[in-house]
Parts: C-alpha cells; sequence; structure tokens
C-alpha cells in the first residue's frame, strides 16, 4: 500500500521538513502493514495520529486509507473529538475542493486537519490523551453551481 501526501501540503514551503521526512512515512507505513489484515474491506478509513496543539491551532494528522474499489478524491467525515477527557468538536468536516489528488484503491493519503484552538496551551498530544470517535467516512462530489437558487 502506497502512502503519499496530500498534493496541498506538497505545494506549501514550509510543510517540505515533515513532507519529505522519510522517517515519518515509514513509521505510518510500518504501523499500516501490521494493522493491514484487521482493516476493514470496501470502506474508507482513518486512522488518527499525533496531535500539536499550538497557539490558535490544532492539528491533527491522520491517515486515510482507501480499501475500497474505486478511486476517490474529496471526503467529507462526521466526527466526534474530546481532548484530555473533555468534549471539544462534533460535526461535519469536508476536504477543500481541488486540493486532493485522487486516491487509488489500496492506497492511503497522509494529511491534517486544523480544529481550532481556544483553550489549550501549546503541547503535543499523542491518541491516548484525545478521542475522535469517526461516525463515517464517505465521498463527496462537488459540483459546480451547486448554491444557485432560484425564486419565483
Amino acid at each position: 500500500m502506497k502512502i503519499e501526501w496530500s498534493k496541498y501540503l506538497q505545494e506549501i514551503p514550509e510543510y517540505k521538513p515533515m513532507i519529505e521526512n522519510q522517517d515519518y512515512i515509514n513509521a505510518w507505513q510500518t504501523f499500516l502493514d501490521q494493522q493491514k489484515s484487521t482493516l476493514p474491506s470496501n470502506e474508507l478509513i482513518i486512522v488518527a495520529g499525533n496531535m500539536t496543539i499550538q497557539e490558535g491551532n490544532m492539528i491533527l494528522e491522520y491517515l486515510l486509507v482507501n480499501q475500497t474499489e474505486n478511486p476517490i478524491t474529496e471526503v467529507e467525515i462526521g466526527v466526534t473529538l474530546s481532548v484530555l477527557g473533555k468534549p471539544y468538536f462534533q460535526g461535519l468536516l469536508r476536504t477543500n475542493k481541488n486540493c486532493y489528488q485522487e486516491l487509488s484503491p489500496k492506497n492511503a493519503r497522509l494529511d491534517l486537519i486544523d480544529f481550532g484552538n481556544d483553550r489549550y496551551e501549546d503541547q503535543e498530544i499523542t491518541p491516548k490523551n484525545y478521542d475522535l470517535v469517526i461516525h463515517f467516512c464517505r465521498e463527496i462530489e462537488y459540483i459546480e453551481n451547486e448554491t444557485t437558487e432560484t425564486t419565483a
């Protein structure tokens, strides 16, 4: 299974050290190889990594694994996030239009989610200090002019 960073992150110079860190990708690859036999088939799977809290940002690293038979691009994810034992966010997250390359079947994409931060001090926390519940993850397709309304 091939793991790649999201296209938009590859295009931002500030992320270059992270994107080019082969040890980091290898660690994800090792983890994924160990979990491969337990991953559900024919689903989109989210695997959460570490979370970095810095000033107004709460950034979660995650891996999207495409276990379906079809390539996908954008997704929406229903989540509930608790941090350090306290509820923080519940809702729907969508990837931004035109920021992602196609993700082939049986491959994975590393990405970041910024939940914003209005209550925690700068720190890095591991999955044992937060709880991310994925209610669903599904492909979405953005349609041009989807917000067009008509009035009579």
